[in-house]
């Protein structure tokens, strides 16, 4: 008898479809349950930059009730952990390009964090010498000059900015390449919405779906998002999670631009395709439920700081208005 777990993973995102990818890498098969689409949510909306950690090395020993905070000593065992997981995905992309036969949208960009005072560049240069100590040597400053060079039309204010590597991918066809490359090595993908659990004891049996189907577990793994707390509540375990709503825009621009990301209470970032996205940055937009729905308000303020930042901008075309819950 065959001595395989039955491995079911809740979820159809970026997460989701990961985990069954590297599952399935190792021979180990699973059952992804998915009641929308592959992509269909936030994993398919996202910036999808995979960068270095600026927002938590900056709060390392802040308040605790603040939202981005990390406890002092912890930067170091972050740093690595983003270090190693930023450089796996190179090696990543080509694989699911080649097993899952889907165009993923890669490429390599530089992360400014732009300074427009002198208290934002003397905090920067501070947080490049912290991290330069901690090992990090990725990063680097770049003077105002220089980024004027690099975009003529940028705002005065500017006097320089703290720089990142970064990688990107188009993210509904990074999920979907993802999902496409499991299949292919035994991973299955079920349409279905998950609504509680069977289990006996403290052992979960089986998955129950809406419509009564039940879809036996014996490991089962909870890749939902800002859902995920609705999913530990089946057990009566219910984990606390902060629902906030991201948006972003898409745009078209007259002339390509440079494969630099700027960030300076907005981002704006160059894609492979030579489009353009435009978001706030760090701005969380926490929601009482789960509604997802897109607000004027928050298209009319990307592009008003995005122009503020490059007033050229104002040439651009609106070609989407994307986003949705993250947890």
């Amino acid at each position: 008898m065959s001595t395989q777990k039955e491995i079911v993973i809740i979820g159809a995102g970026a997460i989701g479809c990961s985990i069954a990818y590297h599952l399935a890498k190792r021979g180990v098969p699973s059952v992804i349950i998915e009641r929308d689409s592959i992509g269909a949510r936030a994993s398919g909306k996202a910036w999808a930059v995979s960068t270095y950690p600026f927002r938590y090395l900056e709060m390392e020993g802040k308040p605790s009730n603040q939202l981005f905070s990390m406890p002092e000593g912890s930067m170091r065992p972050w740093l690595e952990l983003f270090w190693l997981s930023y450089h796996l995905l190179p090696n990543l992309v080509l694989e699911i390009e080649e097993k899952g036969s889907v165009d993923v949208g890669y490429g390599e960009i530089v992360r400014i964090i732009v300074a427009t005072s002198e208290s934002e560049e003397r905090d920067y240069k501070e947080t490049l010498s912290l991290q330069r100590s901690q090992g990090c040597y990725e990063t680097s400053w770049l003077e105002a000059e220089d980024i004027r060079a690099l975009f003529p039309d940028i705002n005065p204010r500017v006097r320089g900015g703290l720089t990142y590597p970064a990688f990107q991918v188009e993210p509904f066809r990074y999920t979907l390449g993802l999902a496409q490359a499991a299949e292919k090595m035994g991973a299955s993908i079920r349409q279905g919405e998950a609504v509680s659990f069977r289990h006996q004891g403290s052992k979960i049996t089986s998955v129950v779906l809406a419509t009564g189907t039940e879809v036996k577990a014996d490991v089962v793994v909870l890749a939902m998002g800002p859902w995920s707390g609705q999913g530990t509540s089946w057990l009566g375990k219910e984990i606390p999670i902060m629902i906030s709503r991201e948006q972003c825009l898409r745009v078209e621009v007259p002339n390509r631009f440079p494969p630099y990301m700027m960030t300076c209470g907005v981002s704006i970032v160059p894609q492979a395709d030579g489009s353009v996205i435009l978001g706030h940055a760090g701005v969380a937009d926490p929601q009482p439920g789960f509604d997802s729905s897109l607000t004027e308000e928050a298209k009319i303020g990307i592009l008003n700081d995005a122009i503020d930042l490059l007033p050229g901008l104002e040439e651009a075309k609106l070609i989407e208005h994307r986003g949705d819950l993250e947890g």
